[in-house]
């Protein structure tokens, strides 16, 4: 291990592993959108915050482990993720496009979902979907809402021209995504 090199194991750190992976599911890969493919750290009181984002939806999450700060592509192999080497990549302003003004517009449970069969988990799912549809008026991609963690979450929405859905894990406000609606 080189010394720039901070290395996250599921084993000795289920939680930041595990938020560190749903940040990773907003990344994007476009070859064409450099920042797309980075995973954005910057330092916190009590550890770090990730941010990940494929132009489409941002996903935040604070850790409690303490990585370099810095613009990084993570490998991922046997359950450990590896930091190395920040690029210097510029990774845009994500505060820009977090909503302040929002309204609160009711939860996404997504507790259950996680039980049954597989007929019964997408059924679970289909009424959370329509549940959010319902609180929201505003459709999203089916995936970026299946990549959330099985929690509640609370849904908030900021009209105006440039509508933004925020998701904030119930359990976690450090924890949260911005969504772009599919008619945006």
């Amino acid at each position: 291990m080189n010394e720039k090199e901070t290395i996250i194991t599921q084993a000795k750190n289920p939680n930041d592993y595990g938020k560190i992976l749903f940040c990773m599911k907003a990344m994007g890969g476009k070859q064409n959108v450099l920042f797309t493919r980075y995973m954005h750290i910057e330092n916190t009181r009590t550890g770090s915050r990730i941010v990940c984002t494929d132009g489409k939806r941002l996903h935040v999450a604070n850790v409690n482990m303490r990585i370099p700060a810095g613009n990084y592509q993570p490998e991922i192999k046997d359950d450990i993720i590896r930091f190395n080497n920040p690029s210097d990549v510029v990774f845009p302003s994500w505060k820009n496009v977090v909503p302040e003004d929002i309204k609160f517009k009711g939860f996404i449970n997504l507790e259950d979902i996680r039980n049954g069969t597989k007929s019964e988990r997408d059924e679970k799912f289909s009424t959370a979907y329509c549940s959010f549809l319902f609180d929201t008026g505003m459709n999203v991609n089916l995936r970026f809402l299946r990549d959330l963690p099985c929690t509640k979450w609370k849904i908030f929405t900021h009209g105006g021209r440039n509508q933004f859905i925020k998701l904030e894990n119930v359990e976690d406000k450090n924890q949260f995504v911005v969504f772009v609606p599919l008619a945006a």
